[in-house]
């Protein structure tokens, strides 16, 4: 199987629930940004989903999975769905590959590990576009199930809704997104 299931052992995070990349897709629709980034790749299908949207366009996306197996898979299904020409995959650890990369994003999904959300957040603004869109995905609700994440979370929320650069929506959807705008 190509989908991920081949991947024995290894704990697989979930992908963007469906409502999440649904407005991932649309705001891709929208504003079709150039470069989009995705942080925390899982098998590919946040990825794949943006990538034929860009495909359209010419746009491109960059995602990140520190995972080695599960990036495997990852480039398997994006090559099933033909759209490695605008996806490249890097593999490694987010918060040492975004101080490599080069900008600006115009969009940037930030779905990986949620201790990590607020030591990138300032690279992750530095990589925006003006205008350009950052949606951090689980941060609201997932406190319920798992409170080891809750203190993390809301030093994450708190911060994105000080930080002047950023004007924040939080949506309800899924286990919570918030929807950052780059002033």
């Amino acid at each position: 199987s190509t989908d991920g299931s081949d991947i024995e052992d290894v704990h697989i995070a979930p992908t963007l629930g469906k409502i999440p990349l649904a407005l991932a897709e649309a705001l891709t629709m929208s504003k079709k940004p150039a470069k989009i980034l995705e942080i925390g790749t899982s098998i590919g299908e946040t990825a794949i989903a943006l990538g034929q949207t860009v495909k359209t366009y010419g746009g491109e996306v960059t995602t990140i999975e520190i995972n080695r197996r599960i990036a495997s898979a990852a480039i398997r299904n994006i090559q099933k769905a033909d759209v490695q020409d605008c996806v490249r995959l890097l593999v490694g650890d987010a918060a040492e590959v975004v101080d490599k990369l080069n900008g600006p994003f115009g969009l940037i999904i930030q779905d990986g590990a949620k201790d990590q959300y607020l030591p990138m957040l300032d690279r992750l603004i530095e990589l925006l576009e003006p205008g350009g869109i950052l949606i951090s995905d689980d941060i609201l609700f997932p406190v319920m199930r798992d409170n080891s994440n809750a203190a993390i979370l809301d030093s994450y929320n708190h911060a994105l809704s000080l930080n002047p650069l950023l004007k924040t929506s939080w949506l309800p959807i899924g286990d919570g997104v918030a929807v950052s705008v780059k002033i």
